[in-house]
């Protein structure tokens, strides 16, 4: 029975993840009472974090942690030692929102309400771990560019692993060309400058890795709460204005001992600077994007957004660079 109403909702929804074998109480219950429900059908329960009051017609009106049950005295009864103000789900709120709550709020489990408050049953905290650990799984699947087997990954056939491995990476494989054609259109202005040359993959790696932590931070506080995007946004630019500031004085350090020329520290440092700025925004970007369209921000990490900040910091880092080569350079 309880099977059959689980498949009436979605695969990753609480509904379909609830269990209705919980202990159930009214308010008028003492606790001499809830003792010896217990006591009788402890074995049928699939969980007992909690106890549940419910009124005649099944409205959930609160519950108790189960160690109430052995402290309070006999004959208080269960809709006095209550808690009416509870974290509540609805039977089709999606499976990781339902974690994420659990999480946020310490809690070992859920209830599940329909829209007039009638009780469907608890996702339990057994459920809410594998909930974790399989959009854990997911999202690092995602955040490489493997889409579309989130599960059973060593048993997919090949044919499936190179569907959901390849999309991302044309992605990649195009960006790439455009990189290379960037480069290729900068040759010539830069050519006497082997140098600068030499701290591209430098440029590339700080952007891509000051990308990362941004993408991360931003994921999960995206997730775990509603972000009032102007302060947050106001915070990022701050701390990339520290982050770049600091990066950037270091390599126009390095540049002067590594060139001897002051221009050549001068288009590192700014450059540094710039590009380590930018790239604090990228992934907020591409996520705010992916949200908007109904798409797991999940996917704005891993190849996606590493060839679009490999990108844009090439193009920032070679514009710099004529542009300041022009104006300091010896004609």
């Amino acid at each position: 029975m309880e099977e059959m109403q689980m498949k009436k909702y979605p695969a990753n929804s609480a509904g379909a993840k609830m269990t209705a074998r919980v202990p159930t109480v009214g308010p008028d219950d003492t606790i001499a009472d809830v003792r010896k429900m217990l006591y009788e059908k402890a074995s049928a329960f699939a969980t007992l974090s909690y106890i549940y009051v419910l009124d005649k017609e099944g409205h959930l009106l609160g519950l108790f942690p189960i160690r109430e049950v052995f402290r309070a005295p006999d004959n208080i009864k269960a809709g006095e030692i209550m808690n009416p103000y509870m974290i509540k789900a609805r039977p089709y709120t999606d499976q990781e929102e339902v974690a994420l709550l659990a999480i946020k709020y310490n809690l070992k489990s859920i209830p599940v309400v329909d829209k007039n408050n009638k009780f469907l049953g608890v996702v339990r905290s057994h459920t809410i771990m594998n909930i974790l650990n399989t959009e854990h799984i997911e999202d690092l699947l995602k955040s490489a560019g493997i889409h579309g087997i989130a599960e059973k990954t060593l048993n997919a056939s090949a044919s499936k692993m190179i569907n959901a491995r390849l999309s991302w990476l044309i992605i990649g494989l195009i960006g790439g060309v455009i990189a290379a054609q960037i480069t290729q259109f900068f040759e010539t202005p830069l050519k006497q400058y082997f140098v600068l040359a030499a701290f591209i993959p430098l440029m590339a790696y700080m952007a891509d890795a000051i990308g990362t932590q941004t993408q991360t931070l931003f994921v999960r506080d995206l997730a775990m709460r509603k972000l009032d995007l102007k302060k947050y946004l106001l915070r990022e630019i701050k701390v990339g204005l520290g982050i770049a500031t600091i990066l950037g004085l270091l390599l126009y350090i390095i540049g002067i001992f590594w060139s001897h020329i002051y221009y050549i520290a001068l288009i590192l440092g700014f450059s540094m600077f710039l590009t380590g700025f930018v790239a604090i925004f990228v992934p907020i970007v591409i996520i705010l994007i992916l949200d908007r369209m109904g798409l797991d921000p999940a996917i704005g990490s891993g190849p996606f957004a590493t060839i679009v900040q490999d990108v844009i910091t090439l193009a920032l880092y070679f514009l710099i660079a004529v542009v300041m080569l022009g104006i300091f350079a010896p004609k």
